[in-house]
């Protein structure tokens, strides 16, 4: 179990928070990072909680911003803390003169936001150029606009206290999220509230792009529908009409079309044995499947409540577009509430749903990655807990196999837990279709099992 260590006002470890109950990690990309957590006001180390002092989860920092001391009904006194990541502080930084940047990269502006900070700029492979006028006040406030205005995604290592601006700072994690797997409930939300088709924008003293767009103000993309539906954007900070067309043509690309969003109620398998190829982060690109609901996507982690004591009752939103910062919560908040509120699954349920939790690319979907193979395709439209399944086609007396060697943890009994179709088949005289196992003791001896399975 990963707990929670408190640090003193200089630095230092004070107490491991062993009894803190409830603690959840909220995040979203170029948004919010807070840690939340319940202890028991008798706990002997609510003492050492205080304002300001900060909190280590793994490698990430938080501060301590909020402390309250509550009894309920039935008389339990609990004390509950809310903290930020340690890159808040950068709000709170010297005041910032104005300052002009010329067709300069992001690395640019998040320097300028840094000086004076201890804070250093890790990774900048964003290269779009912009000529604009900055007067946002403090670090914070200048590295939200820079990556407003240049794209990617801000990365904050609260730890080695570095900022950096990404392309894209996630990966393809390879994780599936299946019901009746690693997924209790979802809900997908198709939302068309804030569809523009017609984008005004204007920069500073009010500069338009219309010499260089056809005389027109506005970009226009009535690919998803022929009606006009009309906005306007701030750009009062650009002074370059190029760059600001350019601006708002990739902010239209994203207004254009329906926001589709999934919220669920999520397990993180990954800490599991043979589960480690199911590792994700907030960012990663995952695929969904529920074939019920006709929903089989891959898409992007983009806000991620993550419960740290069970990791099983995790609610993460999944979207192809990124929500804007400043954007209302309140669809994210209601459909979280509704998720991580109903019937949430102990762990002895969790591993009564977990099929598949030794094997590797059980269910095909990266082709025959841990396999040995002999015989067998990968049938990549036809699977059940999955989007694929492995394939076996010949004549009698042909013999075919997939072999995988795996080393689960020590137990009395284990579960094979597998489903197969046939067409036409007929075993030979000596044939046989099933799971044989092979057993390989501590002591170098072995056993060897056959399941028949048809």
């Amino acid at each position: 179990m990963e707990n929670l260590i408190l640090l003193d006002l200089s630095g230092n470890q004070e107490a491991v928070l062993d009894n803190a109950y409830d603690v959840i990690i909220a995040g979203e990309i170029n948004g919010i990072d807070t840690l939340s957590f319940n202890m028991p006001f008798s706990d002997g180390k609510r003492r050492y909680l205080e304002n300001e002092k900060q909190v280590k989860v793994r490698d990430d920092i938080y501060r301590i911003r909020t402390i309250t001391d509550e009894k309920e009904e039935n008389g339990t006194a609990v004390t509950s803390v809310y903290a930020e990541a340690a890159f808040y502080d950068l709000g709170f930084s010297v005041k910032k003169k104005q300052t002009d940047f010329n067709a300069d990269t992001a690395d640019a502006p998040i320097a300028y936001a840094l000086t004076g900070t201890d804070w250093t700029i890790g990774t900048v492979n964003v290269r779009t150029k912009r000529t604009w006028t900055c007067s946002e006040k403090n670090a914070l406030a200048i590295l939200r606009k820079a990556q407003d205005i240049h794209g990617g995604d801000l990365v904050f290592d609260n730890n080695n206290k570095t900022v950096s601006l990404m392309t894209f700072s996630g990966e393809d994690s390879g994780a599936l999220f299946c019901y009746r797997k690693n997924m209790k409930s979802i809900k997908r939300v198709i939302d068309t509230q804030s569809l523009i088709t017609r984008l005004y924008t204007y920069g500073k003293d009010g500069m338009t792009f219309s010499s260089i767009n056809g005389g027109k103000e506005y970009v226009e993309d009535t690919a998803y529908t022929n009606e006009i539906r009309v906005s306007s954007l701030d750009c009062s900070s650009f002074t370059n009409p190029y760059q600001m067309l350019e601006y708002a043509n990739m902010r239209l690309s994203a207004y254009a079309a329906p926001r589709i969003s999934y919220v669920l109620n999520a397990m993180d398998l990954s800490n599991l044995t043979g589960y480690s190829h199911e590792r994700w982060k907030l960012g990663d690109i995952i695929t969904v499947k529920d074939d019920e609901m006709n929903i089989s996507i891959k898409t992007r982690i983009v806000r991620r409540e993550y419960n740290l004591r069970e990791p099983w009752n995790t609610v993460l939103e999944l979207s192809t577009t990124l929500r804007e910062l400043g954007d209302s919560s309140s669809q994210w908040d209601s459909a979280a509430d509704t998720l991580s509120g109903a019937n949430l699954v102990d762990s002895q349920e969790m591993k009564d749903l977990v099929p598949f939790n030794h094997l590797k690319n059980s269910r095909a979907d990266n082709g025959f990655a841990y396999w040995q193979n002999s015989g067998f395709t990968v049938d990549a439209s036809n699977g059940v807990s999955g989007t694929a399944s492995f394939k076996c086609e010949g004549a009698p007396g042909m013999t075919k196999s997939l072999s995988q060697t795996v080393t689960p943890t020590n137990r009395e009994s284990y579960t094979f837990s597998c489903q197969i179709a046939s067409e036409n088949l007929k075993k030979g005289e000596n044939g046989q279709i099933g799971i044989e196992v092979e057993f390989e003791y501590e002591d170098g001896t072995t056993e060897t099992r056959f399941i028949d399975l048809i």
